[in-house]
């Protein structure tokens, strides 16, 4: 006959030799108790643990939600866009990334890449631009980049954060990895 956990040690079969000792008493209570310890204690973890993941990702304010996903695997050749040798200069393509990749130079081994969208906007035809009225690929000194629609601006050093207007949330940026005299922007 198998052990009953309900606390009932005359169900054992060893109960009648057993039954007067004390410490197979009390072994036999710890053994009960512990399985419902472990047991609530599983279920409590299972239940946190869902909690969490259901609960959590809506909770996350991801600044780069607010831009839609596009596919952005750029190689430019320093040669060929010299002016972005020079610290502080940009450059904007617009067939690049959701609504543009704007490219600014920090120094010689650091660059910095974002997606032209604006994100208080979030459309294609709310870009920002750093030479206002330009078009096609845009040449410019300027480390600044407004939103012809809303007129955010943003700074294009340092994660392009907002600096003006009515946007709070940075531009969506872009890995960058520089391989000789080329950059490679990518997601």
């Amino acid at each position: 006959m198998a052990l009953n956990f309900s606390g009932d040690i005359k169900s054992h079969k060893y109960s009648n030799k057993l039954t007067n000792h004390p410490f197979y008493y009390f072994c036999f209570t710890m053994k009960n108790q512990t399985i419902s310890k472990i047991l609530s204690a599983r279920i409590i973890s299972i239940a946190l643990l869902i909690s969490i993941v259901i609960g959590f990702p809506g909770c996350s304010d991801n600044q780069n939600n607010f831009v839609p996903y596009a596919k952005v695997d750029k190689y430019i050749s320093l040669v060929n866009y010299n002016n972005l040798l020079i610290s502080g200069n940009s450059m904007t393509f617009p067939a690049e990334g959701y609504a543009g990749l704007i490219i600014i130079c920090v120094n010689d081994l650091q660059y910095f890449a974002y997606d032209a969208c604006c994100p208080y906007e979030g459309t294609r035809l709310s870009f920002v631009e750093t030479n206002p009225g330009q078009t096609g690929i845009v040449s410019s000194s300027s480390p600044y980049a407004t939103c012809k629609v809303c007129g955010s601006q943003y700074i294009l050093f340092n994660g392009g954060y907002p600096i003006k207007g009515p946007s709070t949330r940075n531009l969506k940026q872009y890995a960058v990895t520089v391989l000789d005299n080329r950059v490679w922007i990518h997601n």
